[in-house]
């Protein structure tokens, strides 16, 4: 089973890769990339999630 959120996907790479598996393995068993195996033996934590800016809606006066 996959873990649900993204900390929960570090611990496990983590816990596996001290386990013994390969990076390869890793990023088989949790369908991830190269950098994502990095980043979570690098850092126990997940870089915070990019804010977006805030979309106009059709109310918001615009220049047509």
């Amino acid at each position: 089973m996959l873990p649900k959120s993204k900390v929960d996907l570090y611990a496990a790479i983590r816990r596996d890769a001290k386990a013994g598996l390969s990076i390869r393995a890793l990023q088989r068993k949790y369908g991830v990339g190269f950098l994502t195996v990095q980043k979570a033996l690098t850092s126990a934590w997940p870089e915070p999630r990019k804010k977006l800016p805030p979309r106009p809606t059709r109310l918001d006066r615009t220049s047509r």
